[in-house]
């Protein structure tokens, strides 16, 4: 009977003490032991994502206040709060420049048919539909102004942007290269671009977000994240080639491609098919509402008469206005073809040493975007364009980062640049 005495007085005296086994506490030569609660499925996801979102949050606010803060300079002068104070809407408005009348058209008229109704635009079926149809959806819920909601998805999107590819880096690459890389994306000339109502922010989450999924083994889901970034720039369509590379890169080391065929071949579907679904559905609303299933690209030549061109032609005629200083005069590209010609450079440059060094998908998006761009008769918007690359701001960041001189030229390079370019867009002059 003594061990049962024995039992029931240490069962009393643990009582006694306030503490139950059912706490988890277990006894052991007169010492109590706490096991530690693991957290619960939310508390560690925001563990993982808590750095992110910080980072994200804060370089959106700080993006839109500063380039806020030089385009009204820029527009208005230093008495800009006055005129802000009297009409609060040229905080948005200020921003309503170039491509912004096509979106904004497209979102409260719809695409222009055979003919241009009113409020359409002639030749905007050049512009993919997934941004304005998101202003649309988001003015039908906030019932805010086409303009205002443009820029709040714009917003939204860039954090959104920042999260993702801030936590792929990291999760890849470590901390250091994914904060470098965050700052060279928010630091590029053109990234003013991100938070005005264009698609570049949306195209930007939805691609890392594709790859993240990717990383992830959610093929399906990336595949789907892929079809919404081709909706927001055709040329991403090029995603579906880097998709088949990545399917190739998942596969366990010293693997037999007759053992694993078929799952390689259902990993494929997944990420690709949903793009060619999208395209196709799309390729044939443009046959039934315009008459032409290739209407997007055809507007590219009737409007802005951009045409197949060899790159050595591309070359030498940007070479020639550099050798001639045309870059210099007032016509519609002027100086910003001396970005655009910079950016290209520096986008072969990136894409070999990311392909060699980090992935060989990442280096097949900036490749083949970069056939994209310079298989054309002009450059125009490039320096705007590779914000949509997320590979592209990983190599820079890998290159940067742990060497601060390196971040502190490119910084020194970029933040002017990015003065003169929000300045001369929201006079109304061509900026990217």
């Amino acid at each position: 009977m003594k061990p049962a005495v024995d039992a029931a007085a240490t069962a009393s005296s643990s009582e006694g003490a306030g503490v139950s086994a059912g706490a988890g506490v277990s006894a052991g030569a007169g010492v109590e032991v706490v096991a530690p609660r693991r957290p619960g499925r939310l508390a560690a996801a925001w563990v993982s994502w808590r750095r992110p979102v910080l980072v994200g949050a804060l370089g959106t606010v700080l993006l839109r206040l500063v380039t806020e803060w030089i385009g009204l300079v820029g527009r208005f002068g230093v008495d800009f709060p006055h005129r802000v104070a009297r009409t609060p809407s040229l905080l948005t408005q200020v921003w309503s420049q170039w491509d912004v009348g096509y979106y904004l058209s497209i979102a409260q008229y719809g695409y222009a048919g055979r003919h241009a109704g009113p409020g359409q635009a002639a030749n905007d079926i050049a512009f993919a539909p997934l941004f304005p149809w998101g202003t649309r959806a988001l003015h039908a819920v906030t019932g805010l102004g086409y303009l205002t909601s443009s820029e709040l998805l714009s917003a939204g999107a860039l954090f959104v942007a920042l999260v993702v590819v801030y936590r792929l880096t990291a999760s890849e690459h470590g901390e250091a290269v994914a904060g470098t890389g965050i700052t060279m994306v928010l630091a590029w000339p053109a990234a003013f671009f991100l938070l005005a109502p264009y698609p570049e922010s949306l195209a930007l989450a939805l691609g890392a977000g594709a790859f993240l999924a990717l990383r992830r083994g959610r093929w399906m889901i990336a595949g789907v994240l892929g079809a919404a970034a081709t909706m927001t720039k055709y040329y991403l369509a090029v995603f579906v080639v880097a998709f088949a590379v990545a399917v190739w890169e998942a596969r366990p080391a010293g693997s037999r491609l007759a053992d694993t065929w078929r799952r390689d071949l259902r990993r494929l579907a997944c990420a690709v098919v949903p793009t060619l679904v999208a395209f196709g559905a799309w390729m044939l609303y443009q046959a039934v509402h315009v008459g032409d299933a290739l209407a997007f690209e055809r507007a590219q030549s009737r409007q802005w008469h951009r045409h197949f061109a060899a790159p050595w032609t591309l070359f030498a005629t940007t070479i020639s206005h550099l050798v001639h200083w045309r870059f210099l005069d007032t016509s519609t590209a002027s100086v910003v073809e001396l970005f655009d010609f910079v950016t290209v450079v520096l986008l072969a440059v990136v894409a070999v040493a990311v392909f060699l060094r980090v992935r060989r998908s990442y280096g097949v998006v900036l490749g083949l975007s970069w056939c994209v761009y310079c298989f054309e008769s002009f450059l125009v918007g490039e320096v705007r364009e590779v914000l949509v690359l997320f590979p592209f701001f990983v190599g820079l960041g890998m290159w940067a980062a742990r060497h601060p001189w390196r971040e502190r030229v490119l910084l020194a390079l970029f933040v002017p640049c990015s003065y003169f370019l929000v300045e001369r867009f929201v006079r109304g002059a061509f900026a990217g």
